[in-house]
């Protein structure tokens, strides 16, 4: 999808190209999925709130496009005793705690074993772990009955979706039922000034909204909030996105072995904004970090893009 070609809506002027900001936005989101280092990037700009809309847009477009299915067969290889998951059977789908992985008995295919009704235990194959069976809860909890689910998100069946992203990354997706991307900001305040992001991307209008789902009731999600009175627990690949100074001082400490943005306000508090800032050197120094300025300045002058005046970028990789 080339950014030349994607629009925003302007109050006074309709649809029109993106701003190079936007597109600086969504290019760095890029490059920090896309990496396979802890990279942590401090980006001081005008506007942090109007920033993270586009970072976690260019975020959550790149999870659209690129689920692995390698990954997702790890995960059902290492499913635990006590998590969940949902399993198609006929019209429905059901919600089981996993017992084991196994094989079916008196063959070689392997399995993932299910608590059944009455006690009884249900044999997966593997030939229908793609189709049927998507990760319901990560954590461990006490083994359940099966139970029936009335309502489960099918986002192949959002035509907005179907017409910017292939179905097989979309069932992969819904099966993996991973948030890649976490937010920590004031969600009432994003969410709420969210709905003014208006796009049009390969010819489809679309709003931010429209790509989010964070409150499914565990059947999808691809965001997450970060709960400020919770250790947030993340899983796999995660990219973690702090909006405000006084945000990332609060919580980057727990995330020193994710990929992290750190987006401040230059209209904030003078103390927050200079203690992070300060903060951010002294973990470069003392981590013997490995600058990655040089590699982003390439890959968005690569990518048509460039960083906007006035905004402050630096990335590094801790080495400790």
């Amino acid at each position: 999808m080339d950014l030349n070609e994607w629009k925003y809506r302007s109050s006074s002027k309709g649809m029109i190209n993106l701003e190079e900001w936007m597109k600086f936005s969504i290019l760095l989101a890029r490059y920090l999925k896309q990496t396979d280092k802890c990279l942590k990037i401090y980006i001081s700009v005008p506007s942090n709130l109007l920033f993270s809309y586009f970072f976690v847009l260019g975020a959550i477009d790149h999870d659209f496009k690129s689920p692995s299915k390698e990954k997702l067969l790890d995960q059902y290889l290492n499913l635990k005793k006590g998590q969940r998951i949902l399993y198609k059977s006929g019209e429905y789908w059901k919600s089981h705690s996993v017992l084991e992985l196994t094989t079916v008995p008196n063959t070689t295919i392997r399995a993932i074993a299910v608590k059944g009704r009455n006690g009884c235990t249900t044999y997966i194959p593997e030939t229908r772990w793609f189709e049927y069976v998507r990760i319901f809860d990560h954590k461990i909890s006490e083994l359940k009955n099966d139970r029936k689910m009335q309502k489960i998100i099918n986002i192949t069946d959002d035509e907005k979706l179907k017409n910017l992203y292939f179905k097989e990354n979309l069932n992969l997706l819904m099966s993996q039922n991973i948030p890649k991307t976490y937010l920590y900001t004031n969600k009432k305040e994003w969410k709420e000034c969210s709905s003014i992001v208006k796009l049009e991307i390969e010819k489809e209008r679309v709003n931010l909204e429209d790509l989010i789902y964070e409150n499914n009731n565990n059947t999808f999600k691809n965001l997450e909030f970060i709960d400020q009175n919770q250790h947030a627990v993340t899983y796999g690949d995660s990219t973690i996105v702090f909006v405000g100074s006084s945000k990332a001082l609060k919580k980057m400490d727990y995330f020193k072995q994710k990929k992290c943005i750190f987006i401040a306000d230059q209209h904030e508090s003078d103390e927050n904004y200079e203690t992070l800032k300060v903060k951010v050197e002294e973990e470069f120094l003392t981590g013997e970090g490995n600058s990655h300025n040089r590699k982003i300045i390439e890959y968005v002058d690569n990518n048509e893009g460039q960083i906007p005046k006035g905004v402050e970028v630096f990335a590094w990789v801790p080495e400790s």
